[in-house]
């Protein structure tokens, strides 16, 4: 039995990740039919509902990789201000990966899950010229953004889109662990100030654990570098400032990590 339920009755429980699997198909027919009517006003408004839903009840049924997909949806269409021909068909993309899994009835796993995630549509800005598109476009560098700071979250994320990256962002550093953990990004950016863990504090966590030990990892500061907090910084972790230089330093950061 999963260990999201380890008190729950074998039946019971399979009997509600039955009624899971038969509700999320329900919601992935409706954002379909949403996603093929894009000329409906509500249609992105029906697709963020049924993402957010799917998102909210499949990580405690033993489905996390639905819960991440369905959270990297909601993220994708919440940039959206209309649903055009070319946005549905991407908002399909993640419905047919989520289809897959429902009717597999079981979770691909973390690995599978990161390959998937991959594979995605996302926002990405590139240039006009064709041949720096071919170039960013190979990258498919995910990064896993922490900042709590809507204006800093949008800076940075614009930033790192111009590069070419496809982003994730969240601003909880405990949902960060789980998805730094689960999804193994290429490059995690942390925020130095954060109410309930600090950007420090997260990135010695993450260095801590066997799974994301060996990570890039950056730290986002307005910090002077000889500030007595960022002598607990593990010595491998990028400190990036946020002043003027900001996109020359995350240019520097992609050299070091080699993520170019």
């Amino acid at each position: 039995m999963p260990d999201t339920a380890p008190y729950m009755d074998d039946d019971i429980f399979a009997q509600l990740r039955q009624d899971f699997l038969t509700d999320t198909r329900e919601r992935l027919d409706h954002m379909e039919s949403a996603a093929t009517e894009s000329e409906d006003a509500n249609a992105l408004l029906s697709i963020r509902r049924e993402a957010h839903s799917i998102k909210g009840m499949a990580g405690s049924i033993g489905f996390p990789s639905i819960t991440t997909i369905a959270h990297r949806l909601e993220d994708f269409v919440a940039e959206l201000t209309g649903l055009s021909e070319a946005h549905a068909s991407q908002v399909l993309v993640y419905i047919d990966c989520l289809r897959v899994i429902v009717e597999s009835g079981r979770d691909p796993g973390d690995q599978n899950t990161a390959t998937i995630l991959r594979a995605l549509p996302a926002h990405i800005h590139v240039p006009d010229s064709p041949g720096d598109f071919e170039v960013k476009a190979a990258r498919r560098v995910e990064v896993l953004l922490i900042a709590p700071g809507r204006a800093v979250r949008q800076m940075i994320t614009g930033e790192l889109r111009a590069l070419g990256f496809r982003v994730s962002a969240v601003s909880s550093p405990w949902q960060a662990l789980e998805l730094a953990a689960r999804t193994q990004p290429d490059l995690v950016i942390t925020s130095a100030v954060m109410d309930q863990l600090s950007g420090i504090d997260l990135a010695r966590a993450l260095r801590a654990m066997a799974a994301t030990e060996n990570q890039p990892l950056a730290l986002l500061t307005s910090l002077e570098d000889t500030h007595p907090d960022l002598k607990r910084l593990p010595g491998d972790v990028a400190v990036i400032h946020l002043n003027r230089a900001v996109t020359d330093e995350l240019g520097d950061m992609v050299t070091r990590f080699d993520l170019g």
